[in-house]
């Protein structure tokens, strides 16, 4: 990664962890001490500078004639098992979806949520491609999803796999939620459940973070973006 991409991962990213500090202090404030972890994760505008940062990069990518770029209600798609789908981006060539991307963060409480991201994430794709295969949404609609962890002694502890029914799979085991999260993103594009993934950790204080499997760090969603904007055939 060259200088300039880390500086603008830099600011998508220091701007997830300015925005959770200013909403988990509006709630304290409001005497709502309790919810200020919460509202901290739930908070939509934490995510705005991720979305900023894959937006400039489809547009460094050098096919940006005729796309436009469409955000959270905004990005409504068909789809198939619901009547619809709010993603976080929607691209849209000539007026025809090509790109939706979502976006997730998670810092706390990881034991008990993140089999719900899974679950969720999952579904969406499976919505999206039966709406594609029945003619609701048109065919080779990409799908990319981003998946932040806060980085803390509870988020990259190992974690045992536990009683299971059936034979678990080892490499999962030992893994932390971090791993766990970048198992998933991988798996997701590998499957072709998503063409895009990103799993990234970060530490709030002092900033820092790291791709904690490089297969689906920012180098490669850059990547696969330039291939998907560079190359796609025009109309």
């Amino acid at each position: 990664m060259d200088d300039d991409a880390k500086a603008r991962v830099d600011i998508a990213l220091q701007h997830w962890v300015d925005v959770r500090r200013l909403q988990k202090a509006a709630a304290q404030n409001g005497g709502r001490a309790q919810e200020g972890n919460r509202s901290a994760v739930t908070g939509g505008a934490r995510l705005d500078g991720l979305n900023s940062l894959v937006v400039e990069e489809i547009k460094r990518a050098g096919m940006s004639d005729g796309l436009t770029f469409m955000t959270n209600r905004r990005a409504t798609l068909a789809g198939y098992y619901r009547s619809s789908k709010a993603w976080d981006l929607a691209v849209l060539k000539d007026g025809q979806p090509v790109l939706v991307v979502e976006y997730k963060s998670m810092s706390g409480s990881e034991g008990k949520n993140l089999n719900n991201r899974a679950d969720e994430v999952f579904g969406v794709a499976e919505d999206t491609r039966q709406a594609e295969a029945h003619g609701l949404l048109p065919k080779g609609l990409r799908r990319a999803y981003v998946f932040i962890m806060g980085i803390s002694p509870e988020s990259t502890k190992p974690v045992a796999i536990g009683r299971l029914i059936g034979q678990g799979d080892p490499e999962f085991s030992g893994a932390s939620y971090l791993q766990r999260t970048a198992i998933m993103c991988r798996r997701l594009r590998e499957t072709g459940l998503y063409d895009m993934t990103w799993a990234v950790g970060v530490q709030e204080d002092p900033f820092s973070w790291h791709d904690p499997d490089p297969r689906v760090g920012w180098d490669g969603l850059a990547s696969d973006i330039h291939q998907a904007f560079s190359h796609r055939p025009t109309d």
